[in-house]
């Protein structure tokens, strides 16, 4: 069996749309008109120059199917924040959640490299473009927090 066969089809979406949804939400938690357009533009690029050094196999196979549904997964996210603007973060961080719950159906080492990745495109996405003089803004830097206690989730191996 292989490592997407270990997941549910629900599972799966959760890991596939996951890096936009962070991404996205890095974008909206200090946007600025220059800062989106930068952030946006390493939302796009990010995923796959990170998963390029990941060593993992499910990072491998996600950032993959990524790239060829890039346009509908961000699109997606952008249909999810316009119906819940206010629900949007608080949906995001229950997705992490779910993807650490889901993930303890892999090893330990793929676990954590899915989690890294994801928490390492936040970052780079926060990185992007300055806000208020610094790198990463405070409310980047408060959801990222959050993002990364939310996939800490104790994994069995």
């Amino acid at each position: 069996m292989g490592i997407k066969e270990s997941f549910t089809d629900e599972e799966w979406r959760g890991l596939v749309s996951l890096p936009y949804a962070v991404s996205m939400a890095i974008v909206l938690a200090a946007p600025s008109l220059l800062g989106t357009f930068h952030e946006s533009k390493a939302l796009i690029t990010e995923p796959a120059k990170l998963a390029a050094s990941a060593s993992s196999d499910l990072v491998g196979i996600l950032s993959g199917e990524i790239q060829s549904r890039g346009r509908e997964l961000i699109d997606e996210q952008k249909d999810l924040f316009k119906k819940d603007q206010n629900g949007f973060r608080s949906r995001t961080i229950e997705a992490c959640r779910s993807a650490a719950a889901a993930l303890t159906k892999v090893s330990s080492k793929e676990a954590a490299a899915y989690k890294e990745w994801v928490l390492a495109i936040g970052q780079k996405v926060a990185e992007a473009a300055k806000e208020q003089g610094v790198a990463v803004s405070e409310p980047e830097e408060v959801l990222l927090n959050e993002v990364s206690a939310a996939l800490a989730r104790a994994h069995k191996t």
